[in-house]
Order: C-alpha cells, then structure tokens, then sequence
C-alpha cells in the first residue's frame, strides 16, 4: 500500500543516536529554545523519522524539521555532510500551528542527492493526522570533510591545525568552495575580525584567514599543554603591531599570559609557532612553496658566501636528502625570513640583512645572522599537500630564538 501518515516509504533501522545525543553530542549546534527534536524514530536509505516536540520559540518548529533532515545526511554519509537550508518549493498546512508541547510526527523522504543539494518532502502529523507537507526543501551542502568535523561540533576542544614535531602547527585549507569557507570563518573568528576579512580585498582573505586560524590553533593547543580547560577560537583574537608583527589578546573575558607568536600561509597551507613572552628576538615561522627559481633571483636575495654555501650543498647532493638547488634556496629563504620575523621586522625589502651562516647537509638545521643577533638555529623540515589538494610542496622553518635561548639541540 502506499506509504501513507506515519507509514515508512522503505525498510529501515533503529538510528545509532538518541535525539538527546543530537544535542548532547553536539551533531546540532542549536541551544535549547531550538531543541525541539525528542525521538530519532527510524532512518532508512532515502528517509528518516522522528518527532518533534513543538518549541516556544517562533520559526523553532520548521527548523527541527531541518534537524532531522540534516541528521540523516550525517547518519548515512561521510563527506559534505553539512548543510543549510535555502530554499522550499510548496508548503501546505491542514490544521492550526501546534501549541507548544505539542508532539508532531516527523517524516522525511529523501528526493534527490548531489554533491550541492539535498532534496527531500517532508510531511508533519499531529495525533495521527496530517498537519502540514513540505514539497522540495532543499539543502545546499558545504565542503567539509573527518579532519572538520571534530571542530564542528566541539570547537572548544578542537582544532584545524595539527601540532607538528619541534611545537609548530600546521594547517591545510580543506574547504575550497568559497561558500565552506565562509562556514569556517565564522567558526573561527569573532566579530572584529570577521570585519576585518570582509574588508580585505577577495584574493588575499583566504591566506589571511589560514594565518589566523593556525596561530589560534598554535595558542589554544599551547594553553591545553599548560593546563587550561576549553577555548573556543572566537575567545582569541589575532592582531598585528605597528611593524607587523603578530600578537593574540584574549577576549570575552578570556585572559592570555604573555606569550610571543609568529604565523606564515602559502597556497593552501599555512604554519604558526608560539612561544612564552621574551624580552628581545622571539620565535619566527616561515612557509614557503618550493620553485623553480630564476638566478637572478637567487643573486638578489643571497649574498656571494651563501651562493658558494648553496652551489657547494646542492652540488653535494647525489640522490640523497640534501636535494636540488630549488630545495636548498627555499630552505635559506625560508630560514632568513623565520630570522627576520623573529626580530619583529620582516625583511623590510633587505633579504641580505640575514645570512645563512652554516647548513647540515641533509639540510634540517641551519645557523642564520640577523641584524641583531649573530647567530640564531633555524629548524627546516619539508611540508606537502594532502592527495585532495593541489599538488605542492613546501619547506617550513622556524626559530625559536637567538643560539643561547634555543632548547632544540635535535629538531626531530
């Protein structure tokens, strides 16, 4: 017979969570004005039951229904699984709007599944009969992928960015449609800095904004190590001095010690390193893609002992881990930059300024001069994109300070 109010379209199953485990649990974001979902009755292959108690709040009920769509996307799929609602085709009502309290029956048929759109009818019953049918509701689905979705639901206790060998974080943009961007930027910032993005111009907000997730990850996961409890990403806000150099402040009431921070993006990647307050040079970060270069570039950034210091390591190389020039010149560039950050000026257009004194020829050390300091070790190790992304990689190198303040004897 055809599936009729209450009727399952197809077989189903027992789901694998309780509506109070939907929230709980944290699948749905929503606080308790919008959880109004009580049962996870039933989900199938193209369809998904359940019961809504009929909340207070105005608009609450319709985006229960939303919840119980949005469930069994994430119930029965594990990429794309987040979704908003946009738009819907026909709705018709048969009765009065429950009053609170009321239990409305919930029955989702899914009608159609793209990497873009989930469709579905849904229809409404309230004490066995038809309270209202929803034709064509239509989610847009957004990029999101494992590595997201623990920060989705607990963003207090999760992070973007993994913590690297040598104490750095390393983050990799995994949502490349601008509309999943745009989920994760209101994830992780606050409201001045959401500002912030939306003034900068549109190529450059997607570099900005991996920056500044990687160095909240960076501090969150020191202040973790240190003892301190949940921070959500939106209680930092990252912020830059009168010569550029970065610094995170709590916010929200979040009170920060005074710790000194250094970040670095290229293309889809982006690093950040964090240290504990230091009067004078402190850490520096740099993340740079590994090239072709032209020699003129190399004559202008290097001085002529660091481009007999270059030609001698690269020549030195047969196969081994050393590598080509291209190699070797992004690990001095990078190294120089991760100096000059440290001394909280840039290269300021003077890349010579800094030296690569010396270089272990499988080249995961280097000692770099600055304009302050004569010798600071510089830690290098390669980077390279996951298989989703384009395929690239880099070089990383970082600095936690002058000779005498650094702990690292083995990078490793």
């Amino acid at each position: 017979p055809p599936a009729g109010p209450g009727r399952p379209p197809a077989p189903e199953r027992t789901p694998d969570h309780t509506a109070a485990e939907l929230y709980a649990e944290r699948w749905m974001f929503h606080g308790p004005a919008f959880q109004g979902v009580t049962e996870l009755t039933a989900i199938g292959d193209r369809h998904v039951r359940g019961v809504i108690t009929a909340p207070a709040a105005p608009g609450a009920l319709l985006d229960n229904v939303g919840q119980i769509l949005g469930y069994w996307i994430m119930a029965t799929r594990t990429e794309r699984t987040v979704v908003f609602p946009v738009q819907m085709r026909r709705t018709r009502f048969h009765g009065p709007h429950p009053a609170p309290g009321t239990e409305v029956g919930c029955l989702v048929r899914i009608t159609s599944l793209t990497d873009t759109v989930l469709e579905a009818d849904v229809e409404l019953t309230v004490g066995g009969r038809v309270w209202a049918r929803i034709d064509g509701w239509q989610d847009r689905r957004f990029d999101n992928d494992p590595h997201t979705r623990p920060v989705e639901r607990f963003p207090e206790r999760n992070t973007l960015s993994q913590t690297q060998p040598g104490g750095w974080t390393l983050l990799h943009e995994r949502w490349p449609d601008l509309a999943s961007r745009e989920l994760i930027m209101r994830n992780s910032l606050g409201g001045a800095e959401r500002s912030e993005y939306a003034a900068r111009p549109p190529r450059g907000r997607r570099q900005w904004l991996l920056g500044r997730i990687a160095a909240k990850d960076a501090v969150r996961q020191w202040l973790w190590q240190h003892g301190e409890g949940p921070v959500f990403p939106a209680e930092l806000r990252v912020a830059n001095d009168a010569s550029g150099r970065p610094y995170v402040v709590g916010v929200h009431g979040r009170t920060l010690p005074a710790l000194d921070v250094s970040l670095a993006h290229r293309a889809e990647a982006a690093v950040a390193i964090v240290r504990p307050h230091t009067p004078g040079p402190g850490p520096g970060i740099d993340l740079e893609e590994v090239a072709e270069r032209d020699p003129a570039a190399l004559r202008t950034a290097l001085g002529a002992d660091e481009l007999r210091l270059l030609h001698t390591l690269s020549a030195a190389d047969t196969g081994g881990a050393g590598g080509s020039t291209d190699l070797w010149f992004t690990r001095f560039w990078a190294a120089k930059e991760a100096v000059a950050k440290a001394e909280g000026t840039g290269f300021d257009g003077r890349p010579r300024d800094f030296t690569v004194l010396e270089a272990a020829p499988d080249g995961s050390r280097l000692l770099v001069s600055g304009r302050l300091e004569r010798a600071y070790p510089v830690h290098c190790a390669p980077v390279r994109n996951p298989p989703a992304l384009p395929d690239r990689d880099y070089v990383v190198a970082w600095t936690t300070g002058p000779a005498a303040a650094d702990p690292e004897e083995d990078p490793r």
